[in-house]
């Protein structure tokens, strides 16, 4: 099992930082470090996620990996 960081830009629509953790205890104390370093700005996204790897990371939180373009076309909506 993964443990992850993630820190989203929504203003920007950008992923800032993607962090890998060996234990879900190291990406809690990372997200609560980070809390701090953004505090103030409701324009970050700040989350800790498990998942078996990246690859199903991605599956399952693509919203902070591609682009609405992108997810729009992996999820074939397009015309409906």
């Amino acid at each position: 099992m993964g443990h992850f960081l993630l820190i989203y830009d929504r203003d920007a629509g950008v992923l800032l930082r993607d962090e890998e953790y060996e234990s879900a205890v190291e990406a809690m104390r990372a997200r609560f470090k980070a809390e701090l370093e953004f505090e103030g700005r409701d324009d970050i996204e700040i989350v800790a996620l498990d998942a078996p790897s990246k690859e199903e990371l991605r599956r399952t939180h693509g919203r902070y990996f591609f682009t609405v373009s992108e997810l729009v076309d992996r999820i074939g909506v397009v015309g409906k």
